[in-house]
């Protein structure tokens, strides 16, 4: 009996050692989420991240992840002044996979609209994960990407706390919804630094929900994505507002350039001179800081719902321009209403 006792205590160890080598610690396995086709990828290593996409780096940058990015898309570069100073890997559109792989990943994450397609899989081959998340343009699209970024992170509890914060944003945006009264038609006019027309949005971009979410109707239903302005369409759309993004603004040369864009001084908006633009960031995906985004765009579309007194009790910025007689309104060009939400970038 002594002699299957001693056996049994030298043989402990060995026992021990083999159930450790087959159950690994949980804490060093690897996070699995679900990708924007509903397949598992399992993230072993997000210590060196490219982030493809600005709504992705904003969200990484609000979990506190800002020290794992290597490298990011242009529009991130430009917009978010927090990775200014890292590496671009190009337009999201028309990455290149050899840029990418020179900053030796170990995960790159985007939005399945990020191509070409070929590049995500010269990725995959080379070993690197990657995970492509839904563009969907919706509140409830924007709390699941924070949830599934985060999980890969293994920052759960900051994602929960994030997703937290964009309801109660959202809760404000239903609050100013009840005080208005007035259903203005927006049109979306942009203008690129290389673009010699100017172009309008239609449906299925972050444009026209944004538009619907503040209380607008975006009168160009009958196409979606962008278009060249022509003076039947706009004449036709006769919008109330005209809703354009700083740069668009500035590249325009300002009210009396927008009036010539083709049919605009015949419309409504033309002749009030309601000329709506904000900070570019808001039209660049939907990211954690979309309620504030959502809740300055209504304070601009709806002038019976902004008052000095909500404004500054809100933190919300409505600044009239240089043509306010004239009945043109800013809202939050400098994008203080995203950097006043806790966790959110500061500029």
């Amino acid at each position: 009996m002594k002699i299957k006792l001693t056996a049994l205590l030298l043989s402990l160890p060995c026992l021990l050692s083999l159930a450790c080598q087959r159950a690994p610690s949980t804490q060093n396995a690897g996070a699995r989420v679900t990708d924007a086709t509903g397949q598992m990828v399992t993230v072993t290593d997000s210590s060196r991240i490219v982030s493809i996409g600005t709504s992705v780096t904003e969200t990484i940058i609000s979990l506190g992840a800002r020290d794992r990015l290597v490298g990011v898309d242009d529009s991130s570069s430009e917009y978010l002044p927090e990775v200014a100073e890292l590496p671009k890997v190009g337009p999201r559109t028309t990455l290149s996979a050899e840029g990418i792989l020179s900053l030796k990943p170990t995960l790159v994450i985007m939005t399945n609209d990020t191509g070409p397609p070929q590049v995500i899989e010269q990725l995959r081959g080379a070993g690197v994960t990657v995970l492509a998340l839904s563009a969907n343009y919706n509140v409830d699209a924007v709390k699941e990407k924070v949830r599934t970024i985060a999980r890969a992170l293994k920052l759960d509890a900051q994602g929960e706390t994030l997703a937290h914060g964009i309801d109660l944003d959202m809760a404000e945006v239903a609050e100013l919804q009840r005080q208005v009264k007035s259903q203005p038609k927006v049109m979306f006019v942009g203008r690129g630094p290389n673009m010699p027309n100017a172009t309008m949005s239609g449906t299925g971009t972050t444009i026209d929900e944004m538009i619907r979410l503040a209380g607008g109707v975006n009168p160009m239903n009958s196409f979606q994505g962008f278009r060249e302005m022509t003076d039947e369409a706009v004449v036709a759309a006769a919008p109330d507002v005209l809703l354009m993004t700083d740069k668009s603004f500035e590249r325009s040369g300002g009210i009396e350039g927008v009036l010539k864009f083709p049919g605009v001084a015949l419309t409504p908006a033309g002749r009030d001179r309601r000329i709506v633009h904000v900070s570019d960031m808001y039209f660049q995906g939907f990211g954690p800081g979309v309620g504030h985004a959502i809740a300055s765009l209504t304070f601009a579309l709806h002038p019976e719902v902004a008052s000095p007194e909500m404004e500054a009790e809100r933190g919300y910025m409505v600044r009239p321009d240089e043509n306010k007689k004239a009945g043109s309104h800013r809202a939050g060009g400098d994008n203080t209403n995203a950097a006043a939400r806790p966790g959110a970038p500061k500029n």
